[in-house]
């Protein structure tokens, strides 16, 4: 039943408005009535009425003034202006108020069920509208991890224009820092007595990987994490600071490894186009993805190991085979005929990446890099890091090369 307050000031016309309303009988009820302004907003919010009868001329608070600050305090009622004065004054003024509708007294009982009928109408249409829209963001709320993973596996696909990803990202509340990075994250399997074993039940796995991703990311803020359409985990994060960033990829490796016991591939990229340049960043780390884990077990081994050590200027290819445990005769031929370089140069590409990322911080001085990734001698760092990138580090970081 909707319910009708009658504001007026004479008591005559608020009994016969009554009489009106319960006679033309469309499942209405006068639940208030009021003679001013003041006394109507009272009402008005103790009785929350679906329909307001307002009369123009009342004490203290006129009619107009009443609505303009009701309107305020409710959101979905119609009002409906009655008033003895036949000036377009008052009727242009209601009309800018937004009131339904503007009716001359004396008010017959034929004009009012009409004005009521298309009242009730529209407050009908208006609540089904209503509930239609709440409906429609429950279910979008309740399907929008569902919906952000399929986005985001178009995106890093390429098959999104610039201005669809922009609206997409608002539409689905997925924030981005303005210099942020991309991680690719890809689980080879068990490593067990030098054998890759993929046991695991796939969901579970990539759920469990999801889990402790998100765990580790919190201190990143905002970030996005998914996965793409072959089950890398893939996440978007802030890069404010390029040191602590590259070891985040690193942490979580980590951790992934020594809760799971998989062994873990990780790439990772500065992005300098959050939107265009998402595509190129993820179908290069994918690549590096996909090659790593075509290495055999000891290969990959390898590589961890010479990543996890890199900066102790004595690690060397026998320390490396005694960990692996084979002989560093057959270390050196596999690492040069799966990645096509030997020991030495990989440890070295290793640690320029390393001195590259860590010059991104203005505040560590190049000798403490040099000292960072394995070289006492600033002077033999300078000279290598010149004969693999081109330039000497001071160079290099005038450039601001390091994203």
């Amino acid at each position: 039943m909707l319910k009708v307050v009658i504001i007026d000031d004479e008591p005559k016309i608020r009994r016969g408005l009554k009489s009106l309303v319960e006679k033309v009988r469309l499942d209405m009820e006068v639940v208030g009535e009021a003679e001013d302004g003041e006394m109507a907003l009272e009402v008005a919010k103790k009785t929350l009425p679906d329909i307001l009868l307002v009369d123009i001329c009342m004490p203290f608070l006129n009619g107009l003034q009443f609505i303009e600050q009701v309107n305020s305090i409710l959101q979905d009622c119609i009002i409906i202006v009655i008033t003895g004065h036949d000036e377009f004054s008052y009727a242009h003024k209601a009309i800018k108020l937004q009131v339904f509708d503007y009716l001359l007294k004396p008010v017959f009982e034929d004009q009012l069920e009409n004005v009521l009928k298309r009242a009730a109408q529209q407050l009908l249409n208006s609540r089904l509208q209503n509930h239609y829209l709440n409906w429609t963001n429950q279910e979008t709320k309740k399907h929008l991890p569902l919906l952000r993973e399929a986005f985001c596996k178009d995106w890093v696909n390429g098959q999104l224009s610039e201005e669809y990803i922009r609206s997409q990202l608002a539409f689905l509340e997925l924030d981005l820092s303005p210099v942020s990075g991309m991680i690719a994250l890809k689980v080879a399997g068990q490593y067990t007595r030098g054998q890759l074993l993929k046991d695991w039940e796939r969901e579970l796995l990539v759920f469990s990987i999801e889990n402790i991703c998100v765990e580790l990311l919190e201190p990143w803020q905002p970030y996005i994490i998914f996965h793409d359409r072959v089950d890398n985990l893939i996440a978007i994060t802030p890069l404010l600071n390029p040191s602590d960033w590259y070891e985040l990829s690193a942490a979580l490796q980590q951790v992934i490894e020594q809760h799971l016991e998989q062994v873990v591939i990780v790439a990772q990229r500065p992005l300098v186009d959050l939107l265009s340049g998402v595509s190129s960043v993820y179908n290069e780390l994918t690549l590096e993805l996909n090659r790593k884990v075509s290495y055999t077990p000891a290969v990959l081994l390898s590589q961890k190991h010479i990543e996890a050590n890199y900066y102790k200027e004595d690690f060397s290819l026998q320390n490396l085979a005694e960990i692996i445990k084979i002989s560093p005769t057959y270390l050196s031929r596999l690492l040069k005929n799966e990645i096509g370089v030997s020991f030495v140069e990989y440890l070295t590409q290793v640690r320029i990446e390393k001195a590259i990322q860590m010059m991104g911080d203005p505040t560590i001085k190049l000798y403490e890099v040099a000292e960072k990734v394995g070289y006492s001698n600033q002077h033999y760092f300078s000279n290598t890091f010149k004969k693999v990138v081109g330039l000497s580090p001071a160079e290099y970081r005038k450039k601001g090369n390091w994203r």
